[in-house]
């Protein structure tokens, strides 16, 4: 009977927070509405097909060849190299900007002033004797080519860390096209019985890549986006909704009446779980459907695996929500509690980029995150489509993370209780 009665308030406590969630229209958004306008910016960003990566790097183009030069004691103009050049990168889809002259960044018109003001990507200054050059019009003494290499010089905006390492890799990576291009053009002219032989020479060794075995089918950029933000929910509705927990009602003046009224802590505590569980659920019940459906990402669900580490992060955010919600003497406290730490945190669990690209101490920090282990696990999940037990390690983590910050949740609710 006792068991019936405690099960029956806790589905009355579940219910009521629940539905004091629904009626928030607040709530509603940070809770649900949210995560649902957060997948559709990704799967616009990162979901659509569009033009190339090259299209979008503006290239400030200082084109000197043509400039009059002396070559062996003579003067002489020829830009058909440098020309070649510029209209492959037209037609390799960058946007070219022509400048007569580099400048200075204070100069309008110039090409430094462009790439100082973000106007352009990068610039890339061609020599006036690249024609020259190339062509080995320079001799010796006895009218036998010299060997002369030409130097392009590139130039990026310092300011841009991330695009201007994507920008110089795409010119880089253009310009090896290009020499490419080149060195078969050079070795038509050599005597037919030694081209073989130079282009082995040229060109030794050959590259062939391909995609590694991982995924049964090849995925897009959303497909690997959306395991990542799984993690965000528990840090939204998860952490965010249970650090109001405790609060909202010590502001309405509830809590009291709440703790006077013959039900257990334990009770009231279990109920606060379950209504925040649901929560979570739902949350990620919404980001996973606007993902098919709008975006129609192409993952395994392997739902049984799904749900138990969801639950097991939401042990993690549910504690750490308790916790702020708990010390915090208002609702307004606990709301900027919990967006000091949960903002941050967004950029720790490899949601948003790989924790590989941060320095060492954070990339420490971050694998110390439940939520990271989450995030770990549902990416091989569900993009790799691996067994559970390859997610196992994660899964204990989870576990024994959640036991623990729930645990301190528990012990912090029930000190808050006793200052009563």
């Amino acid at each position: 009977m006792k068991v019936k009665r405690a099960l029956n308030q806790i589905v009355a406590v579940a219910k009521t927070d629940f539905l004091g969630v629904l009626r928030n229209k607040t709530a509603i958004f940070f809770t649900l509405l949210f995560p649902l306008f957060f997948i559709v910016i990704i799967g616009f960003t990162f979901g659509q097909a569009g033009t190339t990566q090259a299209s979008q790097i503006v290239v400030g183009v200082v084109n000197l060849d043509g400039q009059l030069v002396t070559v062996n004691s003579t003067s002489v103009e020829n830009s058909t190299i440098g020309d070649l050049f510029v209209d492959a990168m037209k037609t390799a889809n960058f946007s070219v900007n022509s400048y007569p002259v580099y400048g200075d960044r204070d100069t309008n018109g110039t090409a430094a002033y462009e790439i100082s003001r973000g106007n352009i990507d990068a610039v890339v200054i061609i020599p006036a004797n690249f024609t020259e050059t190339l062509s080995f019009q320079y001799a010796d003494s006895t009218g036998a080519p010299i060997s002369t290499k030409s130097f392009l010089e590139l130039l990026v905006d310092p300011t841009d860390t991330t695009g201007a390492v994507i920008t110089q890799q795409s010119i880089l990576g253009f310009t090896s096209g290009f020499v490419k291009y080149y060195q078969e053009a050079a070795i038509q002219q050599a005597p037919p019985e030694m081209q073989a032989y130079i282009q082995v020479i040229s060109d030794p060794i050959t590259v062939v890549t391909s995609n590694a075995e991982v995924t049964e089918t090849e995925l897009a950029w959303i497909d690997y986006m959306v395991p990542g933000t799984l993690g965000l929910v528990l840090l939204w509705s998860g952490l965010n909704h249970a650090s109001m927990t405790i609060a909202t009602e010590r502001t309405k003046g509830t809590f009291q009446r709440m703790i006077i009224a013959p039900v257990s802590p334990t009770v009231v505590l279990i109920g606060k779980f379950l209504s925040n569980l649901m929560l979570v659920y739902m949350s990620a019940f919404i980001m996973l459907l606007s993902g098919i459906l709008l975006f129609q990402v192409n993952l395994y669900w392997n739902i049984p695996v799904i749900v138990l580490a969801i639950f097991l992060g939401s042990l993690s955010a549910i504690g750490i929500g308790l916790i702020i919600s708990s010390i915090s003497k208002n609702e307004e406290a606990a709301n900027s509690i919990a967006v000091i730490i949960s903002v941050p945190l967004q950029f720790f669990i490899g949601a948003f980029f790989p924790l590989e690209m941060m320095p060492e101490a954070a990339q420490l920090f971050g694998k110390a995150l439940p939520f990271t282990k989450l995030v770990d696990a549902m990416t091989a999940i569900m993009t790799r489509n691996l067994a559970v037990d390859a997610v196992i390690p994660e899964l204990v983590y989870l576990t024994v993370s959640g036991v623990v910050l729930f645990a301190l949740g528990t012990i912090a609710y029930r000190m808050a209780l006793r200052r009563l």
